[in-house]
């Protein structure tokens, strides 16, 4: 890909032609519906009960000996373990609550706001109670932990994770908006980059895979060492590494800002001029006002490769493909203007090109021989 640039600073109209708002406009859907699908995915459940059942009788058999809590009476063994963290419940919601976990034979997790244990907001003794039921003329236990992320043993996804069936019609939407949003037709006289070069290989292959991974990354870390439904965590310094993280996630809107330049670049060849419009808007250049055309070569920017090795620091294998484009020099069309200003154009997925050296041939412009060959 290329760059129009030029040695002194130029004079484009500014005007946002439509293309460069249609660029910009897909490159927000797509931004937008990454970041709101890794929320969706990622984003925990803040607290979650963990509701078992508590037989007292065998929990008195198997305890040790030493102890001397299996020479107790069940109701003074009772009232050992449940001193301070014990609250009495009764009505047809709880014995269902019960009859549920007891048939399932296992622990079960349930949101705080589901019915009845919404009853226990501000009587929860810390992070854990039983609760003591009259069935059948028996009294009975649940014990209620209150669990956060990173507890163990976790709840089901579908619970820990209650915004995740969202997670992939989010991304599809920004998606399907990136894709179906007009792009620029390619036109005859028009010298124009690859749309798969310029735009959908950096913008999808590399642009919201960096800002993806990098977003992502709190998300998976700080939750579960912290505890929390979101990774901006100011105790323990966990807010350090989710900015460090999300700052380095700012890569792929900067490589989203180099393809919507080279996606609304574009060189409109008229009768007697030559009409070049980019995000910085639209500029007329006259065939008289060009000396020649030439050819040369550019390197890769250098914020580019100094990105590279920083990512390369976290994944060993980015340090091969950033070497290689370190190295590599791409062949470039050079506009000099007779005022000293130049305008240089990358040959690297350029279409038409052939169009414009034959163009500014035929209206006397002076051109490097090598192009002609």
């Amino acid at each position: 890909m290329a760059n129009a640039g030029d040695n002194r600073p130029s004079l484009p109209t500014h005007r946002m032609t439509p293309e460069a708002a249609r660029a910009i406009t897909r490159r927000l859907l797509l931004m937008a519906g990454t970041i709101l699908g890794i929320v969706f995915a990622l984003r925990p459940q803040a607290q979650l009960y963990r509701v078992g059942v508590t037989d007292f009788a065998e929990r008195q058999r198997n305890e040790h000996g030493w102890t001397g809590r299996r020479q107790m009476t069940l109701s003074d063994y009772i009232r050992d373990r449940t001193e301070g963290r014990l609250l009495r419940k009764d009505g047809q919601a709880w014995l269902d609550l019960y009859t549920q976990v007891a048939t399932g034979g296992e622990d079960r997790f349930f949101r705080p706001n589901r019915p009845p244990l919404d009853e226990l907001a501000g009587h929860l003794d810390g992070v854990f109670t039983y609760v003591a039921l009259e069935h059948q003329g028996d009294t009975v236990y649940l014990d209620v932990t209150l669990t956060k992320p990173g507890d163990w043993p976790a709840a089901p996804a579908s619970l820990r994770y209650p915004m995740r069936r969202f997670a992939l019609a989010a991304f599809l939407a920004g998606l399907l908006g990136y894709l179906l949003i007009p792009w620029p037709k390619l036109e005859p006289d028009v010298v124009a980059y690859s749309r798969f070069t310029a735009a959908l290989l950096p913008d999808l292959g590399l642009g919201t895979v960096l800002m993806g991974m990098f977003f992502a990354l709190p998300w998976f870390i700080v939750t579960h060492q912290a505890g929390t439904s979101h990774p901006l965590v100011v105790p323990g310094g966990w807010i350090v590494l989710t900015l460090i993280l999300w700052g380095m996630s700012l890569f792929g809107p900067a490589i989203y800002v180099v393809a919507a330049w080279y996606e609304t670049w574009r060189l409109r060849i008229g009768q007697d001029h030559l009409t070049m419009e980019s995000l910085r808007g639209v500029e007329q250049i006259p065939f008289a006002d060009i000396e020649r055309l030439t050819q040369g070569v550019r390197k890769p920017p250098r914020w580019l490769v100094r990105m590279g090795m920083l990512v390369s620091l976290l994944n060993w294998r980015a340090a091969g493909p950033t070497l290689l484009a370190a190295g590599r020099s791409d062949p470039v069309l050079c506009l000099v203007m007779r005022d000293g200003r130049h305008r240089t154009i990358g040959l690297t997925g350029v279409r038409h090109g052939e169009r414009l050296i034959a163009v500014l041939q035929q209206a006397g412009v002076a051109v490097d021989p090598d192009l002609l060959s």
